[in-house]
């Protein structure tokens, strides 16, 4: 590749040293013993994509035919184990530094989504944390991570100036985005349409009637070519012409084209075809990441995939064991139509070619164009994922169409990092109840693996595993005992998964699952220091969030509405205010700022709470007498189409066995092994909790407050970092001392 080689270690990190950090070595990554060799592994994270959009995890979508088609998954779970039962965090960071720490999110400080401009570092994956590559990297892997980041942030974070965020989480091989979506579409065309026609193409190029313009293509050389598809187009990095009107101009040598070209700003992003890239590579930024690759022409999941093919070809030079990370950007929003090339489902004849917001497009409509988008999103994902195989010999499509993984030294995995956003959900789970929400369909997600030490392919393992259950895995895969490998003092929530690859029927490990979403710490804190952000409205009002959308520009963004500051409809200092009053009559559900859910696999606890006293009673609090806490309670086997959905139905409102619903089936109060189950998952919610406290002063999370701690607060000295213990966006005295106010061993 053709990245400059060259190591650079943060001077924040070099001033701690390695033993502070908790950078194992190879001989404190203990052999998880057997004698098998280390075997390689592929993985590919999908973003937003919850369990409900695959056949293998939605049965009732499936038999439906709304799901996207996805041959290639299909494939790896026929020849692989499908896990049918696998929990992640709700949201798309929490679940990330899940997968590569092996710690809930209350350990790692990462509860919530990272948004720009706003998260603290201390919601941010500590540098101080022991991760997978730096375990890998130890034990003579070659690791490397493509696309989408997200377990830190370049905002507020002291390794963001250089753009080494990856590198202080051990991700020396890095070549993606931090952002954690795709930027929002250009729908001005680089500058060339006039302000009164923005809203004329919701994709970020010209169409036609219901297909993509034809249209004379610049491309950044000034080279021109005549008559090419607007996507084409663009999926080659370039810009469809058109005139200020938005109408296509096709012809290279008219006027038209020459005044377009003109007009065109080659610095503009556009959602999946135009975004910025960071490199990390062998532990340093790249030189040319500022320059180059600031705005890459290119789709970002085809982008990734070339990427990730062109690394693992390269191993193949070497002997070592290798894992790659593909973190495709798709299909999380803005939804914009992928390449042709990945796509075989003709777009709809009766629906309007789009993608989002459009003149024109509103409604049920808009609705059914987003849907339909995402679902080729997905399709183009499966492709991508396809051709990853077959380019690098990890599989072959033989004469039929149909697809065979060859893959005997290499594990490949498929996850998605969290439930569904809200319009591209598919029934039979909660649109309403999706991603942001600990329930069935904020939680539940695809798991498919294949290749390596797989026995008795074309199983479902229907067992209890969690999104933190990975690390170790990885650590089974590579030959690392982890729970030795990571520093004493440092309390990981992983259990074993490898049994379940290796040998059919294994018992189930887990007990329990548990998934949470925890308030972040925001720069709006720090700055005016209010509890929580003002709130948000989604779904025509319906949904109301007062934690993650934290600016005005981030929730209409988002195409909410906003009742903070700067709002002309009135301002609320939370949700249960604004549901309180007139304004919030259509709310039916509050996104709380702390949530968090357990489960023994049938019966199932949910927890919300609000922190510090709202100036009204939330009128969706159960408990009247505690108007910021609410419990709602399960039984899932109970729940609507458990009987299509491997035992476990959808969690939705009127199935609490908390309320009074009439129905004596899931009347609590007439239940007696109900009530021993709620007890019980009560104890084991409030017991858990408990372990997962924080020390204040821990920075380098070793249980502990010492001199450790000291050297990394003093390298992070009048910065914002994970040393800055008052959330003032400042590491100073005042976070000295409270330090040495809780020196010595931690008391929870």
């Amino acid at each position: 590749m053709h990245f400059k080689k060259s190591l650079s270690i943060p001077l924040a990190i070099a001033a701690v040293g390695v033993s502070a950090l908790g950078l194992a070595s190879p001989a404190a990554s203990a052999t998880a013993g057997g004698g098998s060799p280390p075997q390689n592994i592929l993985f590919f994270i999908l973003d937003d994509v919850g369990a409900d959009q695959l056949g293998i995890s939605n049965p009732v979508g499936r038999a439906a035919g709304t799901l996207a088609k996805t041959p290639t998954i299909d494939a790896i779970a026929a020849q692989g184990v499908n896990f049918t039962n696998c929990w992640a965090m709700p949201e798309c960071s929490p679940s990330r530094v899940c997968f590569f720490t092996g710690r809930f999110p209350t350990r790692t400080g990462v509860g919530a989504p990272l948004i720009p401009s706003q998260t603290l570092a201390q919601s941010q994956c500590s540098p101080f944390e022991t991760t997978t590559p730096t375990l890998l990297n130890a034990a003579g892997y070659e690791s490397v991570l493509f696309g989408k980041y997200h377990l830190a942030h370049n905002d507020f974070n002291p390794y963001g100036a250089s753009n080494l965020v990856p590198n202080s989480n051990g991700f020396t091989q890095f070549n993606g985005t931090l952002f954690g979506a795709p930027p929002g579409i250009d729908d001005t065309l680089a500058g060339q349409i006039d302000a009164k026609f923005e809203t004329r193409y919701s994709c970020g190029f010209p169409v036609s009637g219901n297909e993509p313009a034809i249209c004379a293509c610049m491309l950044p050389n000034h080279e021109c070519t005549s008559g090419v598809s607007a996507l084409e187009c663009l999926a080659a990095g370039g810009v469809p012409l058109v005139q200020p009107n938005g109408d296509p101009i096709a012809d290279c040598s008219s006027r038209e084209a020459a005044a377009a070209a003109a007009k065109i700003n080659w610095d503009l992003w556009n959602g999946y075809y135009v975004w910025p890239r960071t490199v990390n590579w062998n532990g340093a930024a790249n030189d040319e990441a500022d320059a180059a690759f600031k705005f890459t022409r290119a789709h970002a999941d085809v982008d990734q995939a070339e990427h990730a093919i062109e690394w693992i070809k390269e191993q193949r030079s070497t002997t070592g064991p290798w894992m790659c990370t593909v973190s495709f950007s798709g299909d999380h929003d803005p939804w914009q139509q992928p390449p042709a090339a990945g796509v075989s489902t003709a777009w709809p004849a009766r629906l309007p070619y789009g993608c989002s917001a459009q003149d024109g497009i509103e409604g049920a409509v808009e609705l059914a164009v987003e849907r339909t988008v995402s679902d080729r999103t997905i399709e183009s994902l499966d492709s991508q994922i396809r051709k990853v195989l077959i380019s690098t010999g990890l599989g072959h499509q033989v004469a039929d169409g149909s697809f065979v993984i060859d893959a005997p030294n290499t594990l490949i995995v498929v996850i998605g990092d969290n439930g569904s956003f809200l319009n591209t959900v598919k029934a039979p789970f909660n649109a309403i109840r999706s991603k942001g929400t600990i329930y069935q369909t904020g939680v539940s997600v695809p798991l498919v693996m294949a290749g390596g030490p797989t026995a008795s392919p074309g199983r479902a393992v229907d067992s209890m595993v969690n999104c933190v259950d990975l690390f170790q895995l990885w650590g089974e895969v590579a030959g690392i005992n982890v729970h030795a490998a990571v520093p004493a003092g440092r309390k990981l929530d992983c259990f074993p998964m490898l049994q379940y690859l290796t040998t059919p029927d294994a018992a189930q490990v887990r007990t329990y699952n548990y998934a949470e979403f925890t308030p972040p710490h925001l720069a709006v804190e720090a700055t005016t220091g209010l509890p929580n952000c003002s709130p948000c409205l989604l779904v025509d009002g319906t949904i109301c969030t007062d934690t993650f959308l934290a600016t005005q520009e981030f929730c209409e963004g988002q195409g909410g509405t906003w009742y903070g500051p700067g709002s002309d409809r009135g301002v609320f200092d939370s949700c249960c205010d604004l549901a309180s009053s007139t304004t919030g009559d259509s709310i039916s559900l509050i996104l709380w700022p702390s949530q968090s859910t357990i489960t023994d696999g049938r019966w199932k606890l949910v927890s919300k709470a609000a922190p510090g006293e709202p100036t009204v009673p939330c009128p969706y609090a159960i408990d009247p007498t505690n108007p910021t806490h609410t419990n709602e309670f399960y039984d899932l086997a109970m729940c609507p189409f458990a009987n299509v959905l491997f035992g476990r139905g959808i969690d939705n409102a009127d199935f609490d066995m908390l309320k009074e619903t009439g129905n004596p089936e899931i009347d609590l109060a007439n239940n007696p092994l109900a009530r021993a189950a709620y007890a019980s998952l009560t104890k084991q919610l409030a017991a858990l909790q408990q372990s997962l406290a924080r020390c204040s002063g821990d920075i380098t999370m070793d249980s502990l407050v010492d001199g450790a701690d000291l050297a990394a607060m003093l390298s992070f000295w009048g910065q914002p970092s994970v040393a800055d213990l008052n959330n003032d966006a400042t590491t100073d005295g005042i976070d000295l001392g409270l330090l040495l106010a809780a020196w010595g061993i931690c008391n929870r």
